[in-house]
């Protein structure tokens, strides 16, 4: 188990702006600050290595914006109360990190008058999909909005295309044709029902949610679920991600009419999610996890459990060396989609997408949770930075999930115990966090007798969509699935 590191305010911020430190749980440390000097705080943060994690209101214990952080294994949140009307200054215009989060603040919420200058940022209440707005000049250039409505079982999601017919000078995501105000349905219900909410946000993590959700009214309560409550989220969680996983596979297969191959990866994908329906009822592990623990042990004898993850993993090997054997699946992937480090850095990239390009960001490793603290992580790396690279990273994750589940099922086998403990009453807020197969999710809570007063969900969909415009310079738009699909990504997560 890792342990927390020591940092202080003194360490974070520059002299000059005075901080009060606010009692938080374990890997959380929260500073009071004026909103005058939120800022030029911020801007600390990031000279000081800090990654954006969300921008959002806070109502306990008053109204204030809540800027949060990750650094050195914590959340940093700084909290700016509201009680005046003075001005404060936008961080998406120096910091692209933000430019989402403060756009939804912008839309959203009654302290957004606040804000100076207006950030730039893609609107997310429901854009016009019939405003085409034009950038580049040319002879035969033309604009092409593809969706938001497209064939097959693809979300709402636009994307504003320029082209002269091959290359792409400009591509402009649209996002927010279907927000569902679901933070703010949440709102009032008990925390119980709240985790029926929190799964459906993005369906295809609906362990990834349930998790960070019942881990930010767990944390808020100040109660730790059992062991073996955690040991069984982390089983669902790996079955999650390796399904999540060979479906970008299997896609990036189709779209290069590599059928046959895409066959297996479906049937391996198909697989996972019956053997998570044989556990939990459900494929998806909705209802399996609850605030406070697990609703019961899985349904599934642990040695059956393990004789599948050996015939899965002996025709995974076998598939994954013939797909990158084929010279017309892997051309169409190397060098495609290629994103700088340093771009990834700067708008907060997480997931795969951002270990794709060399950046070690995993919340499974960077601030452990649940039975992580305990079953360890390798985390997975590539490079070069294209969509190949972001293959190869699914891969690696895929077999690192299977080693996980192994070790997880070893101590399930040899250590019995409780599955949930009760609630206390009280109130608190707290964040919850948990590695969803697209990248780290963030949800923070505040609670009191039994109900959500506050929710706020910080989605990995929502931080990563902002960087799809910039994997096209070099590329034509016959590239254009390859891409997408490497991201594996889903607007769900950004219209909540």
């Amino acid at each position: 188990m890792s342990a927390e590191p020591t940092l202080t305010q003194e360490d974070l911020l520059p002299a000059g702006i005075a901080t009060d430190r606010e009692a938080a749980p374990a890997r959380e440390l929260r500073l009071r600050i004026a909103l005058g000097d939120f800022e030029r705080a911020a801007r600390s943060l990031r000279d000081g290595g800090a990654r954006f994690v969300t921008l959002c209101a806070a109502e306990r214990p008053e109204r204030s914006v809540l800027g949060v952080f990750a650094l050195r294994g914590r959340l940093i949140a700084l909290r700016a109360p509201v009680e005046d009307v003075a001005p404060w200054s936008s961080i998406g215009t120096w910091w692209p990190a933000a430019r989402s989060a403060e756009g939804e603040l912008v839309e959203r919420s009654p302290i957004s008058p606040l804000l100076r200058p207006d950030p730039p940022r893609a609107a997310l209440s429901g854009p016009d999909a019939d405003r085409v707005e034009r950038d580049v000049e040319g002879i035969d250039v033309f604009a092409l909005p593809y969706g938001p409505i497209r064939s097959g079982v693809f979300e709402a999601i636009q994307f504003l295309i320029e082209t002269g017919g091959e290359d792409v000078p400009r591509l402009h995501t649209r996002i927010g044709f279907k927000h569902r105000g679901l933070e703010e349905r949440m709102r009032g219900m008990d925390v119980d029902r709240g985790t029926y909410v929190a799964e459906r946000v993005a369906g295809i993590a609906s362990v990834a949610w349930a998790t960070a959700y019942a881990q930010a009214v767990e944390r808020a309560l100040g109660v730790e679920p059992p062991q073996r409550t955690q040991r069984w989220r982390a089983v669902y969680a790996e079955l999650e991600r390796i399904a999540n996983h060979l479906d970008v596979i299997a896609k990036e297969a189709e779209t290069t009419a590599l059928f046959v191959g895409q066959a297996r990866f479906q049937i391996h994908k198909e697989n996972v999610l019956r053997l998570q329906a044989a556990f939990t009822g459900s494929r998806f592990a909705r209802g399996a996890i609850v605030p406070g623990g697990v609703r019961e042990n899985g349904r599934v004898d642990l040695d059956e459990l393990l004789a599948v993850l050996d015939a899965f993993e002996r025709d995974l090997r076998r598939d994954r060396r013939l797909f990158l054997r084929t010279a017309s699946m892997t051309d169409r992937l190397i060098g495609t989609g290629h994103l700088d480090r340093a771009l990834l850095e700067a708008y907060g990239a997480v997931g795969p997408l951002a270990r794709g390009s060399g950046l070690a960001t995993d919340a499974r490793h960077e601030r452990p949770y649940g039975d992580y603290r305990r079953l360890g992580l390798e985390v997975m790396t590539a490079e070069e930075g294209d969509a190949m690279a972001r293959i190869d990273v699914r891969f690696d994750e895929i077999a690192e999930s299977t080693r996980i589940l192994r070790q997880a099922t070893d101590q399930l086998r040899r250590r019995d115990g409780e599955l949930r403990i009760p609630l206390p009453a009280g109130a608190g807020s707290a964040f919850g966090w948990s590695e969803a197969p697209q990248g780290e999710l963030v949800v923070w809570v505040e609670v009191a007798d039994g109900h959500l007063e506050n929710v706020h969900i910080a989605a990995p969909d929502l931080r990563n969509w902002a960087i799809f415009d910039h994997a096209f310079p070099a590329d034509v738009l016959t590239d254009f699935a390859f891409i997408e699909h490497s991201f594996g990504l889903t607007p769900a997560g950004a219209d909540r």
